[in-house]
Parts: C-alpha cells; sequence; structure tokens
C-alpha cells in the first residue's frame, strides 16, 4: 500500500509557490501526491515532476469532466472535447510519471438532466472512455473512473453501475476508483459493494462523510478497509479533502462552512487514518 494525498486540499492547479508543500508531506509520511489535471501545459508539469523528484514523492493523476467538455453530452463537439481533455491529461500524466489518472470523467458532475442515465447517454460513455483508454494504453497510462453520489451525477452512483460501464468499455487499463465519500452515501453495504466490484477496483481515496479531516466523520475505516484488503487490494489509498478558500471548489463541491483549522490538521490525521486502519484491519 502507497499513502497518498491530493492536492486540492490546497489548490486544483499546482504551481511553483505551492512546491514547498511537497516536502512537509514527505515528512508527514507521504508516498506521494494526486496532481489535480485541468489547465496547465506540458513544460508546466516538468517542473512539478522535478520538485516532487526533488522530495522523493510520487504522484497518481486526477481530473473530471467539465460542462463543455462531457463524454455524455448531446452535442457531438462537446463530447469531442471530453476526449482530447482526457488525451491531454493522460499525457500531462507520462510527463509526472503518475501511472494512473483517475477521477470522475465518465461525464460531467453537477451536469443532471434530472432523469435516469439514458442507455444513449451510456454508450456515449462507453465509446469516449474505450477511444481515452485505448490511447492511454499505448502510454502504459491506467484509467480509473470515480463514482459520484445522486447530487453530482446521474450517470452512475454505485460500484455495480460503475463496473457495469468498465465491462462495457472491456479494456484492461480501464478500471474502478473508489472513494468512501460517496461510497457511504450511496450503497446499501459497503463492505458487499466492494467485494462484488473487487476485481475493478484499481484506486481508492478516503475522503470523509463530510468532506472533511479524516477520521471525524461517519465513515466506517475499519469495515472499508477490511474489505479492501479482502478482495486483495494493495495499491494508492489518497486522502481527499478540499480548500474551502478555492472559489471554484466551494462552489462545485458545496463547501458552505470551514471542516478544518488547517491543512496540516488534515494531513497530519490522514497519514495517521491510513496507517492505523491498515494494520488493524490487517490483524
Amino acid at each position: 500500500m502507497k499513502a497518498g494525498i491530493n492536492m486540492m486540499l490546497w489548490t486544483p492547479f499546482v504551481e511553483e509557490a505551492h512546491f514547498g508543500i511537497f516536502a512537509d508531506l514527505k515528512k508527514a509520511g507521504y508516498d506521494g501526491v494526486e496532481i489535480p489535471l485541468f489547465q496547465g501545459d506540458l513544460e508546466h508539469y516538468e517542473k512539478v515532476k522535478k520538485a516532487l523528484d526533488n522530495c522523493g514523492l510520487e504522484c497518481t493523476t486526477s481530473t473530471g469532466g467539465m460542462p463543455d467538455k462531457n463524454l455524455i453530452s448531446s452535442h457531438v463537439e462537446v463530447r469531442q472535447a471530453g476526449v482530447d481533455h482526457l488525451k491531454w491529461a493522460v499525457d500531462c500524466s507520462v510527463v509526472l510519471g503518475s501511472q494512473t489518472l483517475c477521477g470522475p470523467y465518465h461525464s460531467a458532475p453537477g451536469v443532471l438532466t434530472g432523469e435516469f442515465p439514458t442507455e444513449q447517454e451510456i454508450t456515449w460513455a462507453v465509446e469516449g472512455l474505450k477511444e481515452v483508454a485505448r490511447y492511454a494504453q499505448k502510454k502504459n497510462i491506467l484509467l480509473t473512473i470515480e463514482y459520484l453520489n445522486r447530487f453530482e451525477s446521474h450517470l452512475t452512483n454505485s460500484l455495480a453501475q460503475t463496473a457495469a460501464i468498465v465491462e462495457a468499455v472491456g479494456e484492461d487499463n480501464l478500471g474502478i476508483h473508489f472513494d468512501t465519500h460517496h461510497a457511504h452515501l450511496e450503497e446499501y453495504d459497503v463492505s458487499e459493494a466492494i467485494r462484488q466490484a473487487g476485481k475493478y477496483i484499481k484506486h481508492v481515496q478516503y475522503s470523509e462523510s463530510n468532506r472533511g479531516v479524516p477520521g471525524r466523520g461517519q465513515v466506517d475505516w475499519q469495515k472499508t478497509t477490511k474489505a479492501l484488503q479482502q478482495i486483495g487490494y494493495d495499491d494508492w489509498i489518497v486522502i481527499e479533502a478540499f480548500s474551502h478558500e478555492d472559489p471554484g471548489l466551494r462552489q462545485a463541491l458545496h463547501l458552505w462552512r470551514p471542516l478544518f483549522q488547517s491543512e496540516q490538521e488534515v494531513y497530519e490525521a490522514g497519514i495517521e487514518l491510513i496507517e492505523r486502519n491498515w494494520c488493524t484491519a490487517a490483524s
């Protein structure tokens, strides 16, 4: 198991001003960070990679769909923009040395129709993901798609639904990104859901029920961790909490009150939670 933390605790765009954080995270015990990919160019991410190397950190990468880059839009140009964005994110992942690109990019979070997902939307998602997966496969990048709660996505809200999409795509380098926040809200039985979809779970984020300090909400960490160990999962566990100082994140994730006093409070609690629960569940 490797312990990581998503940099969206500080920002959706990692710049040189954030490079100093890397040393603090390494000292705290993290093996790597998750770099959000929404803007920037390859040259910029070469600088990020160098800064990570200087601190001895690895990384994974994350991105998502957007209203104008949406694999299930009824507009062909928006669907194509979604594919192009994901191929760009794959290229950035290569530069960063990330082997896993995760996130809710099967569709655009927050773009809801008010209806069940249609067969056409599922088909569009499968077609787009298949094209990107084949592109990523040539670059040895694993894609993992994250299901979201019902308030953020109508396409897929459970491990079972997401497994069906992965099966329909049928590419070996596409799996599921499992996030405890969404699972806590949507699954009837988290342990059973993990066991049923286990072979497809390729990336995990530990995120609290209220998106705040890990371990101070209502997620059943021991039960979740034990189920992950039972399916043989032994890859990245990434802490995810979000900056309420960033206007875009605040609006997108409905962060209407401060959920922690400092970022240090979150990352110190996060690494302690990972280490304690992983060892306890294994015993």
